[in-house]
């Protein structure tokens, strides 16, 4: 009997409801897998099937049969492109486990071989230039080879290490540009690095040498430097610049942190910026007070100040900042003042001169604008506070000649502004009586 015939009995012997609730249990039981209509227990589940010959294998006998395949061994397996690392791999680089670790160590003993060799190469050579030139390119292959140890061990102590000697072998053969590059990536990822008392020293020497070469000849943004590798591309004196703040602020308690400051200030008075001298001067005093160029310091800040005065059309905080600064310098060095004394006085003296003459502008100000009264006020501020200036006695004289005169100028057409209202104060919202009392 056919299938076909088959289900044309079925359909007509059995209702439909019932056909309809038979099929739903046949796919129950087929998708959730119906206990009752398999043919196979639970612990058979366990194994896998004999049936087709396969037989029990543990997964410990598994790993072992598998574990010296490669991966390129299964043809069926496809090389990923990029596999993310896993946690254990990450563990293993951090304890120095592995083949990436191992390999990182043994580039790194040789770089150790071949910079020593350089060393012994350079001290046994004496003047002999050929000598010094086989030795001077030893010494950048080591540093090459330090490189390739620290990219093989990422974030370590090796990384650290193979940084710092790479750019020793560099500073060997005097190129600072890269030596000065290597500090700020080691800086960068190692910022408190064991080698950060060289690294600092050296920064500064290379700074120092930077300025003086920039001193003889100034270099530019647009001047290019495509042969010394002891001098940066371009832009020498920003760039020396940018090592001394680096200095600072990397390491503000170091013993050069207040000499690179010094520096800065230094270079700027010689290059005619005052006012980037005197931001430096400010955070020298302010931050260093214990600084061995304190009171250098302050003769230089006050020197900046009277620079960076204008004259009487402009702000007078600076002299009023020169005088409180006269007064630290004599309280706070009491042996070193009054060496200087002369010098102070005159400083002092300049400055009341100054002052005086700003007030004896703002009172002729006044004065030009016929507002009598406010040039009164400022020519008697000159003749009491300011007696020992020469625009004492003027300030008496146009006080005698403006007596008489009116304190405001008078209104040339008073009959045209009397057409028009007086400003009349804002009324209150709310209107109260004077016996009204605030609570």
């Amino acid at each position: 009997m056919t299938n076909e015939r088959l289900w044309n009995r079925f359909a007509t012997l059995t209702p439909y409801s019932w056909r309809l609730g038979l099929c739903a249990a046949v796919v129950m039981c087929s998708g959730a897998g119906c206990s009752s209509l398999m043919t196979r227990n639970a612990n058979a589940l366990l194994v896998p099937s004999s049936e087709y010959g396969a037989t029990w294998e543990s997964p410990v006998a598994q790993y072992a049969r598998v574990r010296h395949l490669q991966s390129g061994n299964v043809a069926s397996e496809a090389p990923p492109e990029q596999s993310p690392e896993t946690v254990e791999t990450v563990i293993a680089r951090a304890i120095g486990v592995g083949e990436q670790t191992e390999e990182a160590r043994n580039i790194f003993a040789a770089a150790e071989r071949m910079y020593q060799d350089a060393r012994g190469l350079r001290e046994a050579a004496g003047h002999d230039e050929k000598e010094l030139r086989r030795a001077g390119n030893l010494f950048v292959k080591a540093s090459k080879r330090y490189l390739e140890a620290a990219g093989h061990w990422k974030d370590s102590a090796l990384e650290e290490d193979a940084l710092f000697m790479a750019s020793e072998g560099y500073y060997a053969v005097e190129y600072y540009a890269r030596v000065s590059e290597l500090y700020r990536e080691l800086l960068k990822k190692h910022e408190h690095t064991r080698h950060l008392v060289t690294i600092q020293r050296n920064r500064f020497a290379i700074a120092q040498m930077w300025l003086q070469a920039d001193k003889q000849r100034e270099q530019g943004f647009w001047s290019f430097n495509l042969t010394d590798e002891s001098m940066p591309f371009n832009n020498r004196f920003d760039k020396a610049m940018a090592i001394l703040r680096s200095i600072r602020d990397d390491d503000p308690t170091s013993d050069l942190a207040d000499d690179a400051t010094m520096l800065m200030a230094h270079s700027y008075l010689q290059i005619n910026k005052p006012e980037k001298a005197h931001e430096a001067l400010t955070d020298l005093v302010k931050l260093f007070p214990s600084s061995e160029h304190q009171f250098l310091a302050h003769t230089l800040l006050l020197q900046t100040k009277m620079i960076l005065y204008r004259g009487p059309e402009y702000s007078g905080v600076y002299l009023d900042e020169g005088e409180k600064l006269i007064r630290a310098i004599r309280r706070q060095f009491p042996d070193q003042a009054p060496q200087e004394s002369e010098n102070w006085d005159k400083f002092a003296k300049e400055i009341r001169y100054l002052k005086a003459e700003r007030e004896w502008w703002v009172a002729k100000f006044y004065e030009r604008k016929a507002e009598i009264g406010a040039a009164r006020v400022y020519y008697r501020e000159i003749a009491q506070n300011y007696y020992d200036t020469p625009f004492a006695d003027r300030a008496f004289a146009r006080l005698n000649e403006l007596k008489h005169r009116p304190a405001k100028p008078t209104q040339p057409i008073q009959w045209l502004v009397d057409l028009f209202p007086d400003d009349d104060p804002v009324k209150p919202l709310i209107a109260t009586s004077p016996d009204s009392v605030i609570r």
